[in-house]
């Protein structure tokens, strides 16, 4: 297991990929086959998480 700058965590699994997960929200994670990819992955995912988290509080806040 390696935490990179305490915001996000790559491990190597079993079968040699790679998982990486946000340490503030683990349920945002990646895989890849390398570490390089599985951060890009998790860039991109992370993205989209914020993006549909902030899209629920608008919506909540205009309502």
């Amino acid at each position: 297991m390696e935490t990179i700058g305490n915001k996000y965590v790559v491990e190597c699994t079993s079968g040699g990929e790679y998982y990486a997960y946000l340490l503030n929200h683990e349920q945002c994670c990646a895989f890849g086959e390398t570490a390089e990819e599985a951060i890009e992955n998790l860039e991109e995912a992370a993205e989209e998480f914020f993006s549909e988290i902030n899209s629920v509080f608008y919506i909540e806040d205009i309502a």
